[in-house]
């Protein structure tokens, strides 16, 4: 991917017949499908066409990635993938190279390595050099231009260092797109989990003043499944499946990063001293405040993760089901609505058998049908002091 053929610009196509004639070598059949939890990812080898317009080497292969359309409305995207990626030319070959896409697809040279997570599986400490160059991935997003970037959404601030601002925006964006988008159906199931239809929103309005910082790429996902060690060490890791990517407070970016890695709690001061020490390098006011405000986002991150969490367990318990099903499903709610409680002060969270009973209920009369007593709008709340985080980065 570091070669000169990698600036070469890519295509974009409105229309095709059939992607796999259309970009797959008909004489070969390994169409090898590859993890995916919001699109169809296929490891194809290129047409001949296809290699020749885009220089790639021979045995070359290239990944289709076709946009999933059962997939419930639990992300917010900003901009469609491709156009991160190619205006994100500066970071590679730390970031896959898109060749060609159209509406709903992309075609990418693919990345060979090993997840991330393979080697080092949830839960279980990272090897501290690959700790500093997850920082260094994360830092390098400042390299790519806000002028290289497709137009942004009109929620967003208008202020590029407007911190405060930049987090009310994503409350807001989820609470639309998220909680509202999907409460007709499944707001029922909430309130019966003791969640309140306005809970996120609410925790914005709580949000004091931020320290501001400059805004730049994110990648919105840079978990242990998104990262890929390479065979050779060139770069020692790639970051892929950018379709969460925006732009704003780098903050953001890190408390994802803390949160989704699930990395042991004994290694996050690790964590946020490598990224200070990366962005100290790169940008330096991206620093300010960070013993302060990390805190807001690693809530927001807790907070908003409970409906697209819930909401995935429940499209996947689909009846008939049998008792150890359910049991992982109330396990799963159960752990979301807990780290939860505490931003969206949910009153008290039910054990695990009343969960169990909840989506039994929920999956038994076919969904839906659990009367929803208010709409996602507001009401009130007392208001109480947010803690600080210390200098080490803990609560």
């Amino acid at each position: 991917m570091g070669d000169s053929a990698s600036h070469r610009p890519f295509r974009r196509h409105s229309t095709s017949p059939d992607d796999r004639r259309a970009f797959a070598d008909p004489s070969e059949t390994a169409h090898i499908p590859v993890g995916g939890h919001h699109n169809e990812n296929t490891e194809l080898p290129p047409t001949r066409a296809l290699a020749e317009r885009h220089g790639l080497p021979p045995g070359a292969t290239v990944l289709l990635r076709r946009r999933r359309a059962d997939v419930l409305p639990v992300v917010v995207r900003t901009w469609s993938e491709w156009r991160i990626l190619a205006a994100a030319g500066v970071l590679r070959p730390y970031v896959p190279r898109v060749l060609e896409a159209r509406a709903d697809r992309t075609v990418l040279v693919y990345v060979p390595g090993t997840p991330l997570g393979e080697e080092y599986p949830d839960g279980t400490p990272v090897d501290s050099a690959l700790v500093r160059q997850l920082a260094r991935l994360l830092a390098r997003t400042c390299l790519v231009e806000r002028t290289a970037l497709p137009p942004l959404p009109l929620e967003h601030p208008r202020d590029r260092t407007d911190s405060r601002g930049f987090l009310r925006a994503l409350v807001t964006t989820h609470h639309r797109r998220i909680v509202c988008a999907n409460w007709g159906v499944y707001g029922g199931l909430f309130e019966a989990l003791g969640v309140p239809p306005q809970a996120l929103a609410e925790w914005g309005e709580r949000l004091p003043e931020l320290t501001p910082r400059p805004f730049s790429l994110l990648h919105g996902d840079l978990h242990r499944d998104n990262v890929i060690v390479t065979p050779d060490g060139q770069p020692p890791l790639v970051a892929i499946d950018w379709e969460l990517a925006t732009y704003g407070d780098p903050l953001h970016d890190l408390a994802i990063h803390l949160v989704r890695m699930r990395y042991p709690a004994g290694q996050w001061e690790e964590v946020v001293g490598a990224w200070i020490a990366e962005m100290l390098r790169m940008r330096r006011a991206a620093v300010a405040g960070v013993t302060n405000d990390l805190w807001y986002y690693l809530e927001f991150e807790r907070a908003q993760s409970l409906f697209p969490d819930v909401l995935r367990t429940v499209r996947g318990l689909n009846a008939p089901f049998g008792q150890a099903e359910l049991d992982r499903a109330a396990a799963d709610v159960t752990r979301a609505l807990r780290v939860a409680a505490e931003p969206l002060w949910l009153p008290r969270v039910p054990d695990e058998d009343r969960v169990a009973e909840v989506l039994e209920e929920w999956a038994g009369t076919g969904g839906g049908r659990v009367r929803v007593s208010r709409s996602p709008g507001r009401d009130t709340r007392p208001r109480v002091p947010w803690p600080r985080l210390a200098e080490d980065g803990s609560a």
